[in-house]
């Protein structure tokens, strides 16, 4: 085999290497743990020469953490009932307030869980399913994978990144997607969503079929579904426990 070291671009190391400093992941593993790795093989195998040679293992490891983990929390389903006179901001805003009104993430530290991130997330529009998933937001903040980032998200000066975790709600498994703004004083969460692990499948399944992206899916799912569709379940190497490419040399 060729050294792919040597195929890849000074340009896509920089480019590596920037943006991961900008969302503050540099020589993290996709658990948010410190890497095995060294600088340079760390950025090295981010490469596109490298995953042409041994496979998209970042997809692949995240396929398989979002379909087939134990779930990050476990919830009845009786989670933020209404209850009269009580609003729904005002039961998660409790909640949030006796986990200390924040959580740790691995990759970003702290994370604010506010009244404002529960109303903000509330405007995006709410379900009985999504109000159930606010008990699990601190859970995927802590224990989820990245699934997505925006750079300058809508030009407004901050970052953005979406994280997403398994979990269960009455037994049935979903995938709960959370969205935090990483400010330059503080990061907070600002969004959540969740979708039902089967719905997806069908959809990934529909997908395999009619060769395009279903139009019945969320945003947020649609990312879930391209890791899933995108991803041919085959790399050529294997993963250490951060997630990571144990290198054959």
């Amino acid at each position: 085999m060729q050294n792919h070291f040597l195929l890849r671009s000074e340009e896509e190391l920089s480019a590596i290497e920037i943006v991961s400093k900008k969302l503050g992941i540099y020589l993290k593993g996709l658990t948010g743990n410190p890497t095995n790795l060294s600088a340079n093989r760390w950025l090295y195998v981010r490469t596109k020469s490298f995953k042409y040679a041994y496979g998209d293992w970042e997809e692949f490891f995240k396929m398989k953490f979002l379909l087939f983990s134990n779930p990050v929390s476990s919830l009845t389903g009786d989670e933020f009932k209404p209850k009269p006179g009580i609003k729904l901001t005002d039961q998660v805003e409790e909640y949030f307030s006796s986990l200390g009104g924040m959580v740790n993430s691995p990759f970003f530290g702290e994370v604010i869980l506010d009244r404002k991130g529960v109303s903000d997330s509330l405007a995006h529009g709410i379900g009985r399913l999504k109000a159930v998933a606010y008990a699990a937001v601190d859970q995927v903040i802590e224990k989820g994978v990245i699934i997505d980032y925006d750079i300058n998200h809508k030009n407004k000066g901050y970052n953005s990144v979406i994280l997403a975790a398994p979990i269960s709600i009455k037994e049935e498994r979903y995938i709960c997607e959370v969205a935090l703004i990483l400010g330059k004083e503080q990061n907070r969460f600002y969004l959540h969503e969740v979708t039902a692990q089967k719905k997806l499948l069908d959809a990934v399944s529909v997908t395999n079929l009619a060769h395009k992206p279903s139009a019945h899916l969320g945003v947020f799912a649609k990312v879930l579904q391209n890791i899933i569709f995108t991803n041919n379940n085959v790399i050529r190497c294997s993963l250490d426990e951060n997630g990571e490419p144990l290198l054959p040399y």
